[in-house]
């Protein structure tokens, strides 16, 4: 199959994106025959087209243009002119994925033959990555903020997987004329939209209906356990994290993990303050909003005891939950927490509702652990 130019066709599926695109007065929609199948997340539209998918994704900090557009196609297609578009040959046969969040996807999706290098690899927590990368057969780049580009170079991956920041590049690897996939994913707003970039994933390494089955059972379990927590007669008061060198990082009332308290039938004192990103404040004006709050939940990187985070910072002795058994951590070392929960958010929304409501009856709990010394 061969490709023609392509920038019609992109400037379409931008406006079909949300972002502004004056002088399209044709009346049509140039993706006309392809079926957009995201429809929960905000900052990727993915449409799939007969032979070949698009997917867009929108710069999370200015969601009025476009960050990446991709072209994907199969890799034995002819592409006379991507246009605008980043093509980028499917299925991919040696990525690098700089995230173990990315990397638990590709291994969710059974492609995890496919990945070639990733970076910083000491964080990844799969066993399968793990155990990959403990005998050599995955290789280690390095940190993520500067990795080796001479060993890249000598792996070839035909695409990188890595995550935007805002004002901040990717550095030297921007010039090695390696397709960089902008996976915007922890930047939505909600659970569900989050997940649903399991299907770009899916796409890329050819495994489209097993990611396309791995969403559509998230939404479904997702909702049946909202609704279930919705049915609680308790509202508890959620607080998240804690404080790091004087600065306590909470999410935005606008944010997925914000969004994920209110399903799991919690509230959460900054429901209605900041956006998607963190707010920071100082410990003492947490302590003054949330000193009363029920249940506390932590990630720790390592174990963390009750009096350790008293010790850790003064004030955190005083809160409600400190003093009543309501804390509970997530050993982020160990816990397959980060390579799941964002592709499967109905698995941390369990652990949320069987401890916030334990009238329900669910006991199990796959990631937190209650603090009890």
């Amino acid at each position: 199959m061969k490709f023609p130019f392509f920038s019609a066709m992109l400037f379409g599926l931008a406006c079909l994106a949300g972002v502004s695109c004056a002088g399209n007065s044709s009346g049509r929609s140039i993706s006309e025959g392809g079926d957009t199948v995201t429809s929960r997340a905000e900052l990727l539209t993915l449409v799939d087209f007969d032979g070949y998918s698009v997917a867009t994704v929108r710069d999370p900090w200015d969601t009025t243009r476009v960050m990446a557009t991709y072209l994907l196609v199969d890799r034995t297609a002819e592409v006379a002119d991507g246009g605008d578009a980043v093509v980028v040959r499917v299925p991919l046969e040696k990525s690098l994925v700089y995230s173990g969040v990315h990397g638990g996807a590709v291994e969710s999706v059974g492609a995890v033959g496919r990945i070639a290098a990733v970076a910083d690899g000491g964080y990844f927590t799969n066993p399968v990555i793990r155990g990959l990368i403990d005998s050599g057969r995955i290789a280690d780049v390095g940190n993520s903020m500067s990795p080796s580009v001479e060993r890249i170079v000598e792996i070839e991956p035909d695409a990188i997987l890595t995550s935007p920041y805002q004002n901040s590049g990717h550095g030297a690897i921007e010039s090695l004329s390696i397709p960089i996939v902008e996976m915007a994913d922890y930047m939505e707003p909600t659970p569900l939209g989050r997940a649903e970039w399991i299907r770009l994933i899916g796409r890329l390494y050819g495994e489209r209906e097993r990611a396309d089955s791995i969403y559509g059972m998230a939404v479904a379990e997702y909702e049946r356990l909202a609704s279930l927590a919705q049915g609680a007669a308790e509202r508890p008061v959620v607080l998240v994290e804690q404080p790091v060198n004087g600065v306590w990082a909470l999410p935005g009332g606008g944010s997925y993990m914000a969004r994920m308290i209110a399903d799991a039938g919690g509230v959460y004192p900054w429901a209605k303050v900041g956006g998607t990103g963190s707010i920071e404040l100082d410990p003492a004006a947490v302590l003054d909003k949330a000193e009363n709050a029920d249940f506390w939940f932590i990630r720790s990187y390592g174990a963390l005891s009750l009096g350790g985070l008293k010790s850790n910072n003064p004030l955190n002795g005083r809160f409600r939950a400190a003093e009543s058994g309501g804390v509970y951590v997530c050993d982020t070392s160990v816990s397959p927490l980060y390579d799941e929960f964002p592709f499967r958010p109905h698995l941390l929304l369990a652990d949320y509702v069987a401890i916030l409501h334990p009238s329900l009856g669910m006991d199990s709990v796959r990631y937190y652990r209650r603090v009890v010394r």
